[in-house]
């Protein structure tokens, strides 16, 4: 019998232990991860004050994008140190049931989710290329961004993938035993504490659902094919992709230097865009999946 990601035999996972490790979670994530973060500011504006505002705020994107990663480092430390002390078992338990974590999910995961965002993407363009703009492009920023995009990106999605389709989907499939209905609950939490995005003023209730629709088949995802690989891959190529290639008024990557500038943005057209891409990541995933068990 295959082993359980969504029910861990190893370790010890009463809810006493879930609720003393989401605890010591958001003492890392919003205390130590917030105070450091913070002082990350500071020593930027001793260091550049131009680029910071009297409320402590960055001014340049580019540089939060360096700075912001801070407090999901200290994410993943708090969830590393509740597996080990609290639970009795490995980090890696929070992505795969098994010892070791399957990088070829992981990759077939980016890989897929990168070139369906592509493929969406040209097909936007071809439709309103009249919303598309070369950005002011600056190689030394682009190249900042670059490596940005590649190092510290996946840390950021890495942290929200170990709590959401890991910690928070362990702790709730512990109550709830029928997969869509657990799906949808994780889902729903993922998706409500992004509703404070700054996209969300594009159209609240089109964002709104685009981020429950993708929290849900995300977790979905996880579910079926027993760990979090494919969506820490596929969570990694989003963010990357619309940190590389775009950037728009009202976003989280607001101001950077990414390679194109979305002059509209239309959040009914972007939301079936992106129910079109992550049905297509999860039908890809578990076909995937189901072939490799054969």
């Amino acid at each position: 019998m295959k082993p359980s990601f969504i029910h861990p035999e190893l370790g010890k996972n009463s809810h006493l232990r879930y609720f003393s490790s989401f605890l010591l979670i958001l003492l890392f994530l919003i205390v130590i991860g917030g105070f450091m973060y913070i002082f990350s500011i500071l020593i930027t504006d001793s260091i550049n004050p131009k680029i910071v505002d009297e409320e402590l705020r960055l001014k340049d994107s580019l540089v939060d994008l360096f700075l912001s990663p801070i407090t999901n480092v200290f994410w993943i430390l708090g969830i590393w140190i509740s597996a080990k002390t609290i639970h009795k078992r490995s980090l890696i338990s929070f992505i795969t049931p098994y010892q070791k974590i399957n990088w070829k999910r992981v990759f077939f995961g980016f890989i897929v989710f990168f070139a369906l965002l592509s493929i969406s993407q040209i097909v936007d363009f071809i439709l309103f290329p009249e919303d598309y703009k070369w950005n002011d492009f600056d190689p030394s920023r682009f190249i900042w961004l670059l490596v940005a995009a590649i190092f510290l990106v996946p840390i950021q999605t890495t942290s929200e993938e170990l709590f959401f389709r890991g910690f928070l989907l362990q702790w709730i499939g512990k109550l709830i035993k029928q997969p869509i209905l657990l799906a949808m609950i994780v889902g729903l939490i993922f998706a409500a504490l992004h509703f404070g995005n700054p996209e969300m003023s594009i159209g609240a209730l089109w964002v709104g659902l685009d981020y429950i629709f993708t929290g849900f088949i995300w977790t979905y995802i996880a579910i079926r094919t027993n760990s979090a690989e494919f969506t820490i891959g596929a969570h990694a190529a989003n963010n990357m992709f619309l940190c590389i290639f775009l950037t728009y008024e009202n976003s989280l990557f607001e101001n950077l230097p990414s390679l194109f500038v979305l002059t509209d943005v239309n959040g009914m057209i972007s939301t079936i865009y992106s129910i079109i891409t992550s049905t297509l990541l999860f039908i890809i995933a578990i076909h995937y999946h189901n072939k490799k068990a054969i």
